[in-house]
């Protein structure tokens, strides 16, 4: 039985969330690091990120699952950019650069770069809603498995 702070939470981030499918998973270094393939047609978008509160583990995820999941990124190098929505390589990881538009600000910021991309509001500086952006992924994004009824 979920408690009402553990359902908060995932309202919060199930707004926010990605679904796509479980691409890779990666348990060498301790916390699993789970990529998300999002976009079914047109150009597809990987995004990587470890699991921030075990619920990877414990729902045993496998590739090829589909999923819901929200994954938080720190941004570093921010500047204006083009406007053209892009990742370097097709995926969101540590050290990727991000092109694209910002679609929302606050504590989480929205980015979209071909799929929204969510990133700490606080690291983009002072870009405003529809801004140009272009940053590289600082670190490990936080990865929020998000359930879904049955």
């Amino acid at each position: 039985m979920l408690d009402f702070e553990q359902l908060a939470f995932i309202e919060k981030w199930r707004q926010k969330a990605s679904r796509g499918v479980v691409v890779a998973l990666d348990g060498t270094r301790g916390d699993i690091i789970v990529t998300l393939r999002v976009g079914d047609l047109g150009e597809r978008l990987d995004m990587r990120g470890q699991d921030a509160t075990g619920a990877v583990r414990k729902g045993r995820l496998a590739i090829g699952d589909r999923i819901f999941m929200a994954i938080e990124y720190r941004a570093k190098d921010v500047h204006a950019g083009t406007g053209e929505a892009s990742a370097s390589r097709g995926i969101v990881a540590p050290n990727a650069t991000v092109s694209g538009t910002v679609k929302e600000t606050g504590e989480i910021a929205v980015i979209d770069c071909g799929a929204d991309v969510l990133v700490r509001g606080d690291t983009l500086g002072a870009m405003r809603v529809g801004d140009a952006v272009e940053f590289t992924i600082d670190g490990e994004g936080k990865a929020y498995l998000i359930p879904t009824r049955g």
